[in-house]
């Protein structure tokens, strides 16, 4: 039985083969374009990226030790690349760079424009630490240790034990509450004593002329 079958088999095979054969060119040609196509975008992507991290990597080699050409630079490459891992990474050096050029409105911008951007980014409680820095340095010391103290309970380490070292220094700074001046005591009226009766004026002395 098998020896008969096994011609059988063959030949019923050819011609199912015959009769499927352009269904069979037409799939695989189709897994072939697939392939093909999801090759050339992982390329295509690698490509990208790569000119994307070129961008930041061309800011980072400036051949200049002005620290606002690097911000105004990495805040370029953010606008320039936005959509892209690296926009987020160039935004928050930006904002650092701006923080450690001592321009506070422009770094706490650049800082609120990334926890716009990137609320749950890479880099938020870093964005919200420098935020609070820079509130502190123009004045606003209560804003400011509000968001300590919210970073106080950080997953990060570095950020908890950063954001307690400036709520205590920021605290230092504050002025103490005026207290509300207390009234000054009433004395109380002392009971009237009865007057000392005057001493009896002392006998003269005789006069022996």
């Amino acid at each position: 039985m098998s020896e008969s079958s096994e011609p059988d088999i063959m030949y019923h095979g050819a011609e199912w083969f015959d009769q499927n054969k352009g269904k069979l060119l037409n799939g695989a040609l189709t897994v072939i374009l697939a392939v093909g196509a999801y090759l050339w975008f992982k390329n295509n992507q690698a490509s990208s990226q790569a000119a994307s991290e070129s961008a930041l990597f061309t800011v980072q080699n400036l051949d200049s030790t002005n620290l606002v050409e690097f911000a105004e630079a990495y805040a370029r490459v953010s606008t320039d690349q936005a959509g892209k891992p690296v926009a987020e990474r160039a935004l928050i050096l930006s904002a650092k760079t701006w923080l450690e050029a001592a321009d506070y409105d422009k770094a706490q911008a650049a800082f609120e424009n990334y926890l716009g951007k990137h609320a749950n980014g890479h880099w938020a409680n870093e964005a919200k630490l420098g935020q609070a820095i820079c509130q502190e340095a123009n004045g606003d010391e209560a804003a400011a240790i509000s968001t300590y103290q919210s970073l106080t309970n950080s997953a990060s380490a570095v950020i908890q034990s950063r954001a307690a070292a400036l709520l205590e220094a920021a605290q230092a700074k504050l002025e103490p509450l005026v207290a509300k001046p207390k009234p000054a005591p009433v004395p109380k009226p002392e009971a009237l004593k009865p007057a000392t009766p005057a001493a009896p004026p002392a006998p003269a002395a005789p006069d022996n002329k």
